[in-house]
Formats: C-alpha cells, structure tokens, sequence
C-alpha cells in the first residue's frame, strides 16, 4: 500500500458520481425494451465508435495485456493486427447487416436467420455461459485496482465496480452504457497518451529502459513469442471479437449501416492509442519494478507510485472505465438472453412491462454469479480473457459470417455447428492440453465452420421469409429473372 494524495480519491469519487449521472440522465427518457436495449437506434458515429472501443478494451487489455508486456515484452503487440482484421471483417461482412436486421437481442438472429427457437435459446444460454467466464476477469481486475488504491481486500473491491456499474446499467440501458463509454474512451486514450512520457522519463527515458531490459532478459526486447504463439492470440481475439455479441448489440443501437463502418472506423483510433501506450506501459514499468509479485499490478502501481497525483487518478479512472464499461455491456447482452430470448419464448404472451421486470432481476442475478468464481485463484487476467473469446468464436463466428453470406446454411446445420464448436474447444482445453501449442480457437473455429457447411449441404434449406432481411436484393433480383 503506497501512500496516496488526497487529490486521487477525489478524483476516483468523483468519476464514479459523473457516471452515475450518466446513467440517471441516459435513463430519463427509456420507456420500451428497444429504449432500454439499444438506445432507440440512436447513436452516431463517435459516440458509437468510442463504444466499441470502451467495450473492447476491458480488463483485459489495462490489467491483463500490460501485465503481459511486463512480464513478457514487446512480443506480445503482434496479437493488435489480428484483432484488427476482426474488425475490418465485421465492417466488410457483418455488421451493416446486423444493423439493417433491427432485432433487440443478438439470440433473435439466431431465430431469424435459421428459423429456429431451439437455437434461439442455445445461443442465449451460451452467451451466458461465455459472458459468465468473461466478468470473472472482469471482477478480479476490479478487485485488484481497488486493493491497489485503497488497501482493502480483493473481494470488496469487486463488489464497488459491480455495484456502481449495476445502477447505472439498471437505470440507463444501453444508452447510458453508449454515453459513459464515450467518456470512457476518452478518459482511456488521454490519460494513457500523457502518461507514457511521464512513466520513460521517470524509468530513465527509452535508451535506458531498452538496454536494461535486454540485460535483464534479451526476449523482452526481442522475440519471448514464436510466431505459433502469436497467431494463435491474434486468431482468437480477432474471430471473436468479428462476431462478439457484445459488440453485435451494440450494432443495434447505430442508425444506419454508414454509421456501422464509421463508428468502426473511429474505434481504431482509440484502440491503437491504446495499444502502442500499454505495451510501452508494461515495458517501461519492469524497468522501473522488475520484481512485482503479479504483472497485473503493473497499471494500478503505475498511476500510484510513479505518475502525479491527478495524472495517476485519472489514469486509475482509464482503468475502471475499460472494467465498467465491458461489464455494463455484457450485462445488457446476457440479462436480454434470459428476458427476451428464454423467458419470451416460455411466456409469448408476456408483456414489454413483463420483460424489462425480468431483464433488471436478471441483471442482478448475473452480476453476482461471476463474483463466487472470481475469489477463487486464476490465471492472469488476459488468460482468462483469452479462453473466454476462444469459446465465442466457436460457436459464434461461423454461423454469423457464413450465415449473412451464404443462403444455403440451414436449421441443422447451425444447430450443429455451434454445439460441435464449443465441445472441441473444451476437448482441446482440458482433455488433450492443447497439443503442439496450438491455441484451441484454432481446432474449434475448423470444426465448427466444417459442420455448419457439410450438415447445411445435406438438410432441409430455411425458408425464403428466414432469407429476406438478410439477402433480399439478392432474393429479388433473382425472383425477377
């Protein structure tokens, strides 16, 4: 426990009151579940842009990836291309067509799409399970941060993010969620971009930091990575997060498909600020602290013990914002599962009231399930992260990128693909360990995307109205020939 000013608690508190305003003021005006879920199809843009990113960047990427490049080095950037080229996939196949779809909940595609309810509910229920795995990171981090700045235990520290995000995403909806975002990105680019220089100068400046680091360990200015390595993180954030739904809901909530590829477009920004500062972050704290007893203490020690005071705050307040604003969004995208895509189909008769009663107890119920596994010993924070997106993109990104692509994908065989994808990742985990290194998202993506196409070219195809919103031109113009 280092000694802390008291500008950096006001400052902590006084981020937290700002977003809780957020959520009051974001919430004034929601009335209906499409209000609530996606904002009333209102953002722009930067605001929809920033995000993306917000959500993007989570623990993951402030805790875990500058815990990583602390203990690892630079290596570890060459995972940023392949997420990348997830997105560029999204702007190119997917995302404008999820946002002409205009569904509520990302498990309606499903329905839609396959014409099936079966696979409605599957998909709800694996998103949930996923998201589950993904706010254990999420938590820990939290947990973490504010043992670092106030010296309480890990689990009370928890326990204040869930609770102040709870409110306003109880409040606000995705609304509020989109807003507080944008200040987020903002805050989280800012704060890193001024924080660098402060953190190398007082490390010795970039001359000193390399050669001591090479001396220290010559992989952490070199190669700690083998190019297998690499492409396997690369492939498992960037399947993932091409198909995230988290991300895919917040489709939803953008106006038109140029907004889709804007907002994406403007997401890089924020992310590659971000990216280049936390490698150099991670660096440039082993120089300084070459023996943490965790490398995800890294950015809380960081704006503690070597920025000033209200640099470190706010940099402190980067880092909660990338935890809160991924909670708040995986919040909204599993408690709709439970509301909308299981309990709508089990009472059809159930009102918009009903559902927004049920998504605000689900909301509760799912913020605090995650926090039972999360006091239990993990690895690091981005590992866990990791395994989460690896499980995604199994059963997630082959039935969206070849079914908004290809007509011909059928009921079985998306049924199909995403059980037969989840299971080989779980094989490939924790029945074979992950033979020759080969990161699981790998096997699980081959089999998943082979299932959804050989089982599709032998069974029944989906009706035409299970085309229409996502193939209508194509649909007409060959109707008219």
């Amino acid at each position: 426990m280092f000694e802390i000013s008291p500008e950096f608690y006001y400052v902590i508190i006084g981020y937290f009151i700002m977003i809780l305003g957020v959520g009051w003021w974001a919430g004034r005006g929601n009335k209906t579940s499409e209000d609530h879920l996606v904002a009333g199809r209102s953002i722009g843009p930067v605001i929809g842009g920033a995000a993306l990113a917000a959500t993007q960047m989570s623990a993951g990427t402030f805790v875990g990836t500058m815990g990583v490049h602390y203990l690892t080095g630079a290596s570890y950037i060459w995972f940023w291309p392949g997420l990348w080229l997830g997105w560029v996939v999204s702007a190119i196949w997917i995302a404008p067509k999820f946002q002409k779809f205009k569904a509520v909940t990302v498990p309606e595609y499903v329905e839609k799409r396959y014409n099936t309810k079966a696979g409605k509910v599957i998909a709800a229920i694996l998103i949930i399970v996923a998201y589950t795995v993904y706010l254990i990171a999420q938590y820990v981090a939290g947990g973490i941060v504010m043992q670092n700045i106030f010296g309480i235990p890990m689990v009370w520290g928890a326990l204040i993010t869930i609770a102040v995000t709870m409110v306003y995403t109880l409040k606000g909806g995705m609304k509020a969620t989109a807003y507080s975002d944008f200040v987020q990105a903002i805050i989280m680019a800012g704060c890193f971009l001024a924080a660098i220089p402060l953190l190398f100068h007082q490390a010795g400046g970039v001359n000193f930091v390399g050669t001591f680091l090479t001396n220290l360990d010559a992989s952490i200015t070199g190669w700690h990575y083998g190019v297998k390595d690499l492409i396997g993180f690369g492939a498992a954030f960037g399947f993932s997060i091409a198909i995230a739904p988290y991300e895919l809901a917040r489709m939803y909530t953008l106006k038109n498909a140029k907004t889709v590829r804007l907002a994406i477009g403007f997401s890089f920004v924020f992310q590659m600020i971000v990216g280049i500062s936390v490698a150099l972050g991670g660096m440039g704290m082993r120089a300084l602290f070459p023996v943490l007893n965790s490398g995800d203490s890294a950015s809380s020690i960081m704006a503690i013990n070597v920025l000033p005071p209200i640099v470190g705050a706010l940099l402190m307040v980067a880092i909660l914002a990338s935890i809160m604003s991924t909670v708040s969004g995986v919040m909204i995208v599993s408690s709709s599962g439970i509301s909308h895509d299981i309990y709508g189909l089990m009472r059809p008769m159930a009102t918009d009231k009903q559902k927004m009663k049920v998504n605000r107890i689900a909301v509760v119920i799912l913020a605090f399930i995650p926090l039972i596994f999360a006091l239990r010993p993990f690895d690091m924070v981005q590992f866990i992260v990791m395994a989460q997106a690896s499980m995604v993109a199994s059963f997630f990104f082959a039935i969206v990128l070849v079914g908004l692509n290809w007509k011909r994908a059928t009921t079985a065989g998306a049924l199909t693909s995403m059980i037969g994808g989840v299971i080989t990742v779980l094989i490939w985990l924790f029945v074979l360990h992950k033979p020759y290194g080969i990161n699981e998202v790998i096997p699980g993506l081959i089999i998943s995307t082979i299932l959804l196409i050989v089982v599709s070219l032998f069974t029944k195809p989906v009706p035409k109205e299970s085309l229409e919103p996502f193939f209508g031109e194509e649909l007409s113009n060959s109707s008219g020939k």
